[in-house]
Parts: structure tokens; C-alpha cells; sequence
């Protein structure tokens, strides 16, 4: 079930939309620029989602709920005959169809769908946002064109797998960073079929790890062929996040990477595919090609976060570091996952990073971070309560203030006099009752505590928001 203000949200958003468009899309011209030429029976699912959730990002779609329509409206173009209702291309691969064609119909599926939803007396399901069983995540993601003329990266989140493609099984969350380079060709097609490729395979319930090698593998034996057929030339690195209720598994080939932080301590968790490494350079050549890794970690419920991104961050910002700025970053300005990933390509931007930066956080709820960031209970609440940035003078003197009140109101009775001999402690070395954090010595910061963040422009830098799937296609 959707919470209620996730509800509220999609009936809003239906109840506008199809009071704006009375019509289904009869334009000659799609809304979005179309990069493939053709389609192939194996890939109108996934391309058929991608142009689906771009569109509904361009309507400002509720986020999960475009993800639950996207697939509805991808099941429906695939259960059409495509000999019948498309234009068709024989290759010597069989028969491919015009990519286009396929694209309109999406399209036009979107107004279709939206407006019998609306008419029903009750939504269809919706993804439940990122509820593993026993613990919850949550995450944020930020995109940056930053120096480059083109903006070839790519990133997905998605809460729930399983739940989106109506599956059995242990509930999985999917995010995944995708740098593409020589074009975008490769990293669109990665974008559109990597987690349904994953998914499909016979190991995915039972060996998740297995799935997601196997997935890997098919995308890019599918992704070949494709190349071959359309004469396309591009390439791109993938990092696959895939978390359960137990276990994190990471699959990658390239160089994009994900870590860890444990008890707001960096951890590898990936040693990530570098070719100017001569180790490296003889591991692809010896495989005869990219081939990739996976790894599986237990949870042990000291997990803060895990951060996922292109190259474009790492050049710059070492992982040790990028989990110190995650840190620092939640305990001056509170949990934001969109504005902490925000940060982080900012910090890149800054240091002089010559690509596009991507960045994901999926932070745990129950996390040691996370948990120690909470508001206090009330009857546990400072007196004086502290704010999340403050100068460490200003948290010292509430603290103090804190104490004396807190003292004075445990102790009513006036205090017996001491002996002469007797000295009389200072107040300022009582014990902190309220359970608040003494002020610490920090390392040096970027931003300093008490000032707030300088905001970005989002449209002149590029940047795109935390979404199912972003820089899908090229909006016109």
C-alpha cells in the first residue's frame, strides 16, 4: 500500500492531467527525442519503460507512481502484435521494428491509461517505497553536466524491483550509476534493460549475485548485436546496488564505484575495473573483454549509507574522503539524501572534475548515522534545544545553559552548605543528562557549521533531480 500522502499525490497529479489533456497524443512529433532507429522483440519492454517514465518525468509525475505506470504502460505496447501495428525491418538478427513508431504509441498509451486510472474507482498498486522487510532505506541522487558539451551518464532508483515487475520473493531495492563514453547509445541501452535482464534470470530469487552477473552479461551480448546491426560505436561503465533485507549485493564493470560506511567509516566493498592499471589492462585482455564483478555483503545493522558514482567524483574526491563529507554534511544540516548527493557533486564541481559527476546515496534509517540524528524524545529534549548548524561556540554555551537549568530542576532543595574544607564542583563539569553530543574537535570543512550551503541553479548547471530514471532521452 502507498501511504497516504503518496495517494494524494497520484490522484492530484491524475485528476490534472486529464483535465489538461482531454485527448490522446495525435501529434506527428513525439514529445521526446527518439535515439534508437529500432527495436527488437527482446527490447520493447525495457524501451518501451524508459520513454514511458521520460515522459511522465516531463509531466512532473509523482515519482513512484511513474514508476508503477511506466511498467503498465509497457506491458500493454508488449502484448501488441508488432507485425500488425508496426512498421517492420528484416535484418539478417530477424525482424526488427522502427523504434519511433513504438515510441508514439508509448505515448499515446500514457493518455490512455492515465485517464481510465482516473476514471476507476480505486489506483492500482503502488511501489512501496523502499520497505526491506525489517529496515528501511532511503535514497537521493544528483546529476551535473558540470564541463562537458554532452551529458552521457545515467542513474536509476528504484525502490522496489519485485514489487514493480509483480514478483514473489524477498523485497529488492535497484540503484544503479551508468557512465557512458563515445556516445550515448550504450549507456541508454544499459539504462533501459540491465535491471530487467537481471531480473529475468533463474537465479534472481534464490542467487541474487548470480542474477546480476548473468544480467550483465545478456545486456551486453544484446547491447553487441545491436551494435553490430546499427553500426553504433559507444561504450559505458555500470554499478549495480541491490539491496535486501539481508544482504547488499554490488555487480560493476568500469570504473564507476560504490562504498560503504559503517559506523561513519569508510569501507571497500569493490575494487573498481581501471585499465590503465597494467594488472587490469591483463585481466580484460586475458578475459577477452569487459567482464564483471560481484560481491555479496550481510547486513549487520551498523550500515549509514552507501554512495554510488561515475568517475567524475572519484578523480577528485578519494572514498575515505566522500564518506567524511557524507558525515559531516548530516550532522551540521540534518538527513537530506538529495541535498547530501547534492553536496557531494558540488564538492567535485568545485575541486576541478573535468566530467559529468553522478552521484547516489541510499542512506539506512536504522543506521548508527541516521539514528544518532533523530530528534531527541520530548521528555528527553534539551532545554535549550541545539540547532543542527550552529558554531561550536554557540553549542557550547547552550549546552552549559542546558546543563545549569537541568541541574537547578533535578535538585530543588536548596544545596547543603560544604564544609570549608569541602570545594565546590564547577557546574560546568556536571554530567549531561539530556544525552546531547559534547562539542568535538572537526576536521577542516568546506562549508563552515553555521552557514548554510550555497544553493546551486539547477537549470544552469545541469543538475537533475532524484528520479526513477533521468536523462533518459532528450526532452525537447
Amino acid at each position: 500500500m502507498a501511504s497516504d500522502e503518496e495517494m494524494e499525490g497520484a490522484v492530484t497529479w491524475l485528476k490534472k492531467f486529464c483535465t489538461d489533456n482531454t485527448d490522446r497524443y495525435e501529434k506527428e512529433e513525439n514529445p521526446l527525442r527518439v535515439v534508437a532507429y529500432y527495436v527488437a522483440s527482446q527490447e520493447i519492454m525495457g524501451a518501451c519503460m524508459n520513454w514511458a517514465a521520460s515522459y511522465l518525468h516531463k509531466l512532473e509525475c509523482p515519482l513512484n507512481f511513474a514508476l508503477v505506470l511506466s511498467y503498465h504502460i509497457a506491458k500493454e505496447v508488449e502484448l501488441l502484435d508488432s507485425s500488425q501495428n508496426f512498421t517492420q525491418h528484416d535484418t539478417d538478427q530477424g525482424s526488427q521494428t522502427v523504434a519511433a513508431e513504438v515510441a508514439r504509441c508509448v505515448f499515446n498509451k500514457v493518455h490512455q491509461v492515465c485517464c481510465r486510472w482516473h476514471a476507476a474507482p480505486e489506483l492500482p498498486y503502488f511501489v512501496k517505497e523502499y520497505m526491506l522487510d525489517d529496515h528501511k532505506i532511503f535514497a537521493g541522487a544528483c546529476a551535473d553536466q558540470n564541463r562537458r558539451k554532452k551529458m552521457e551518464d545515467r542513474h536509476i532508483c528504484i525502490p522496489n524491483l519485485n514489487n514493480l515487475l509483480q514478483l514473489e520473493g524477498k523485497r529488492v531495492s535497484y540503484h544503479a550509476v551508468y557512465d557512458g563514453h563515445g556516445g550515448i547509445d550504450a549507456v541508454q541501452y544499459t539504462l533501459q534493460h540491465l535491471h530487467l535482464n537481471i531480473a529475468k534470470s533463474t537465479h534472481y530469487l534464490l542467487e541474487p549475485a548470480r542474477a546480476i552477473e548473468e544480467g550483465f552479461i545478456l545486456t551486453d551480448k544484446n547491447f553487441v548485436q545491436k551494435a553490430n546491426r546499427e553500426n553504433l560505436r559507444s561504450g559505458t561503465t555500470s554499478v549495480v546496488i541491490m539491496i535486501t533485507s539481508t544482504h547488499l549485493h554490488v555487480g560493476w564493470v568500469g570504473d564507476s564505484q560504490a562504498i560503504l560506511a559503517r559506523n561513519s567509516t569508510h569501507i571497500d566493498i569493490m575494487t573498481p575495473h581501471k585499465p590503465d592499471r597494467e594488472d587490469e589492462k591483463k585481466r580484460i585482455e586475458d578475459l577477452g573483454g569487459g567482464q564483471p564483478d560481484v560481491k555479496s555483503l550481510l547486513l549487520d545493522g551498523t550500515e549509514d549509507f552507501v554512495v554510488i558514482a561515475c568517475d567524475g567524483l572519484w578523480d577528485v574526491i578519494p572514498p575515505w574522503e566522500a564518506v567524511e563529507l557524507v558525515v559531516d554534511y548530516v550532522k551540521d544540516f540534518g538527513v537530506d539524501a538529495d541535498a547530501t548527493a547534492k553536496h557531494l557533486v558540488t564538492q567535485a564541481v568545485d575541486r576541478g572534475s573535468q566530467d559529468n559527476v553522478t552521484v547516489i546515496i541510499v542512506f539506512f534509517e536504522d543506521g548508527p548515522l541516521v539514528t544518532s540524528c533523530r530528534p531527541q524524545k520530548e521528555e528527553e529534549s534539551a532545554i535549550f534545544p541545539i540547532p543542527i548548524a550552529v558554531s561550536p561556540e554557540a553549542r557550547a554555551i547552550l549546552e552549559r545553559l542546558d546543563r545549569s537549568v537541568r541541574g537547578a530542576q533535578e535538585s530543588p532543595e536548596p544545596a547543603a552548605k560544604p564544609p570549608p574544607d569541602q570545594e565546590v564542583p564547577n557546574m560546568e563539569t556536571r554530567a549531561t543528562t539530556n544525552g546531547s553530543r559534547p562539542p568535538t574537535p572537526r576536521s577542516e570543512r568546506t562549508t563552515p557549521r553555521g552557514e548554510t550551503p550555497q544553493k546551486q541553479d539547477c537549470i544552469s548547471r545541469g543538475v537533475t533531480p532524484h528520479g526513477l530514471v533521468t536523462d533518459t532521452a532528450e526532452v525537447k
